[in-house]
């Protein structure tokens, strides 16, 4: 498969010319169509509505709405015309809406005026004067709020604009160029904002539906949440470049309502995780008979039990589903089973590399590759993020000096290439019986622009059960002391989460590729400190 060099612009606009007639988008519980042509259209008063209120490209812009099409006209907008999309969960609260809307340094936000039938614009209200970089507030709905301006309005204006400026917006756009960041869940600390381009999105989504078999007369359900990745790219923007119909059920999951628009639209592919599935097949309007029509799909997000599977297989008769592992990082997809393997194959493993996703395991704690059959973390490399988004010490941390990334993932590849997964790296420290997370205190070292690398660790202690350290290494002519680093850490974290130790040295032990041997350190430390 040859590496596609557009942008998501120029490849969803080629596509909409090619099937302007054919339908894009669905929403059945709204009642509305979008043929090709009609998306193109919206997508373009949209992208010059955005320009005309003062953003440009490279700005980032937060979408915070529930599965409309609105989300996806508007993902495709800011794409189109250089600004980076933010999504947010549509179920964030005060405080994680702060730190997305703070840490991404947004200069708009496109939101719904209600989430989950409740209002979110008084929400947001309440934290505005505390987002400095916040310029424009654009309001999806009726409802009108203090300084933001309404889609109709939004619509109205890029209407009314010269195409010029949205034409030359286009052209100053690579696909090398940064398009979203996405935020993590957060599982070791806060979120880190994934930073995506235009050419691993669509290259992955290529890969991703070419082992589908996804074509432009496929009808792909999608009630996933358009905020994760799972949703906005592996099902919306996948299908859009294949000129696939997106058939939206409904704004938040509901069994009943995706119950009536498989059979209602005639759906040949569903995309969910083994539990939301199984909520549509216990649900009490669920009739096998309606899924006739479903034959693809993907099952993701946790592994899929073996009933589970026989039942989607061999009863309901969705004979080409198939089983993916992704994590953001890599832009989506980095294994997939064949839509023609075993069901053993497609309960019992992850899958195969796809196209553009080179996978090894490795020891953790050597960093030396593995042969068949034997457990290690599973790396990556192939069309990775750019960066976490003001997070360089775990950018450092998570993709080493050769380019592959460490998903914290354990498994196994057999001599078929074919990964089983087996468990979580955790690097969590633990002392006093409070769990310490290296890379937040990694990140506040790096704010001292002298510090070149530092590792913070974790090693045995008799009495505390762990104990931590923070090793650095300092730019070269730089004459930072530790007095200065250990107060900086004081006065930025908690003083129960603070490194004890503190070291200055001239390199770390680092594996073949050049990621750091926290596990060596931790020997060095404890023999240096006992």
């Amino acid at each position: 498969m040859n590496v596609v060099r557009k942008t998501i612009g120029q490849a969803v606009k080629a596509i909409a010319r090619e099937h302007s007639l054919h339908h894009a988008v669905i929403h059945t519980e709204l009642g509305v169509r979008y043929t090709y042509g009609d998306l193109l259209e919206e997508t373009d008063w949209i992208a010059a509505g955005i320009i005309r209120h003062g953003i440009r490209g490279g700005d980032k812009v937060a979408l915070w709405a529930p599965n409309i099409p609105e989300w996806i006209i508007s993902m495709l907008a800011l794409a189109g015309m250089g600004a980076v999309t933010v999504p947010v969960d549509p179920g964030a609260n005060k405080e994680e809406l702060r730190y997305v809307l703070t840490h991404s340094e947004c200069r708009g936000l496109i939101m719904a005026d209600h989430l989950d039938e409740k209002p979110c614009g008084e929400l947001f209200q309440e934290i505005r004067s505390e987002l400095p970089y916040l310029k424009n507030v654009f309001v999806i709905g009726d409802n009108e709020y203090p300084d933001s301006i309404s889609w109709s309005d939004l619509r109205a204006a890029g209407r009314q604009s010269e195409s010029e400026a949205l034409k030359q917006a286009e052209k100053k756009i690579s696909p090398d160029d940064s398009v979203a960041i996405m935020y993590t869940s957060g599982t070791t600390g806060k979120p880190k904002g994934v930073v995506l381009d235009h050419l691993g999105l669509i290259n992955k989504s290529q890969a991703a539906t070419a082992r589908q078999g996804i074509t432009n007369a496929d009808r792909l359900c999608l009630f996933f949440p358009l905020f994760h990745m799972f949703g906005n790219t592996c099902i919306a923007l996948a299908g859009l470049l294949r000129g696939a119909t997106l058939v939206m059920p409904c704004r938040t999951f509901d069994p009943a309502g995706i119950l009536e628009a498989i059979p209602g639209e005639q759906c040949t592919a569903i995309y969910a995780s083994p539990s939301m599935i199984i909520a549509l097949l216990e649900h009490q309007s669920f009739n096998k008979k309606d899924w006739h029509s479903l034959r693809k799909g993907i099952l993701g997000g946790a592994p899929c039990p073996m009933e589970l599977m026989k039942r989607l297989v061999e009863d309901i008769g969705i004979t080409h589903i198939t089983v993916g592992y992704g994590i953001t990082e890599t832009s989506s997809w980095i294994t997939m089973t064949h839509p023609e393997d075993p069901i053993d194959l497609r309960v019992s493993t992850i899958g195969k590399p796809l196209e553009f996703s080179d996978v090894k395991i490795v020891d953790p704690a050597t960093g030396k590759n593995l042969p068949p059959e034997n457990q290690g973390e599973i790396c990556s490399r192939g069309f990775l993020m750019k960066e976490y988004y003001r997070m360089p010490g775990a950018t450092s941390a998570a993709v080493d000096r050769e380019g592959w990334f460490h998903t914290g993932d354990l498994g196994e590849m057999d001599e078929n290439s074919y990964v089983r997964m087996t468990g979580r790296l955790k690097d969590v420290i633990v002392r006093d019986g409070t769990e310490i997370y290296p890379v937040e205190l990694e990140e506040i070292i790096y704010q001292l622009p002298d510090v070149a690398e530092v590792q913070v660790f974790g090693f045995p202690d008799a009495k505390r059960g762990q104990e931590v350290a923070a090793w650095i290494k300092l730019k070269k002519g730089s004459s930072l002391s530790i007095a200065e680093i250990s107060n900086h850490v004081q006065e930025n974290a908690d003083p129960a989460l603070a490194p004890r130790f503190y070291k200055v040295v001239s390199d770390f032990p680092t594996t073949r590729s050049g990621k750091a041997q926290k596990f060596k350190l931790a020997e060095m430390a404890a023999e240096e400190y006992r």
